[in-house]
């Protein structure tokens, strides 16, 4: 299983991107694919919930393995996970669908956050901790801490509809939430697409959680709430979900998410 790095130099404002091929990583090869994906409705805060975000693109050849790996965990108990395809392997014959040049952005705030370096796939637990998004025996550890704790927050959803080409979600916070941003994300449940080009050229990709839309709420209260976000032109409501998710402002640490079906 091999990981690929993108490192950005910036001199005088003009970035030069660097392609670096790693060594192989010592991730264990997932061999289950996913048949069925259960999205899971909405959490009721009892246990603490472990949300995985994996940067991930269809353009890379090491992805497949974390991306079925995701998939594996989507309809899991108390996990909510959440796959951001990234922009910057676009330019290497095979753009992406699902990339976003915000999706990398947001890559590289977790990587300076965490001293780590910017590569596919690369997965982020619950905003404290990065790992190869194909290790196994790593990724199940790092949700059974998580689970195990005790929750510091709670969000309760209690109705989604679509009007007008949003989505309104009416939904519940409680506990520590003074110093939290909201997070929505749109997601397909499961995508299928055959690739044209580049490193995986002639080969089907099944994606998971695909992040379709995204966007963060600066203030939650305490009690009843209500987030709009963005629905795509002809939206296939059976395949897709939103997931809520409060992250420290200072340490994005998640404390709270939860994920619920049209």
């Amino acid at each position: 299983m091999f990981m690929k790095k993108f490192r950005y130099l910036i001199f005088l404002l003009v970035p030069l991107v660097a392609l670096d091929f790693c060594t192989p990583s010592t991730a264990a090869k997932d061999k289950k694919d996913v048949a069925n994906i259960k999205t899971p409705g909405s959490l009721p805060g009892s246990k603490n919930v472990a949300v995985l975000e994996l940067f991930t693109s269809q353009g890379c050849s090491s992805c497949p393995p974390a991306d079925r790996l995701l998939g594996t965990y989507a309809s899991k108990e108390n996990v909510i996970v959440l796959s951001f395809h990234v922009d910057y392997w676009d330019r290497l014959g095979w753009k992406d669908p699902f990339s976003s040049k915000e999706y990398t952005k947001r890559q590289y705030n977790y990587a300076s956050a965490l001293h780590a370096d910017v590569y596919t796939p690369q997965l982020v637990v619950n905003g404290q901790t990065e790992m190869i998004g194909s290790d196994a025996n790593k990724i199940s550890n790092a949700i059974n801490k998580i689970v195990e704790q005790q929750p510091e927050a709670t969000l309760m959803v209690k109705e989604v509809k679509v009007e007008n080409g949003k989505a309104l979600v009416n939904f519940d916070a409680s506990g520590k939430i003074k110093n939290a941003t909201l997070n929505v994300a749109l997601v397909e449940k499961k995508t299928t697409t055959d690739i044209k080009a580049g490193e995986n050229g002639g080969v089907t990709l099944t994606n998971y959680n695909v992040v379709i839309n995204f966007q963060t709420i600066n203030k939650v209260d305490n009690g009843n709430n209500m987030a709009t976000i963005d629905m795509p032109s002809s939206p296939d409501l059976q395949n897709m979900s939103v997931v809520l998710f409060l992250q420290d402002k200072k340490s994005n640490k998640i404390s709270a998410a939860t994920q619920a079906a049209f």
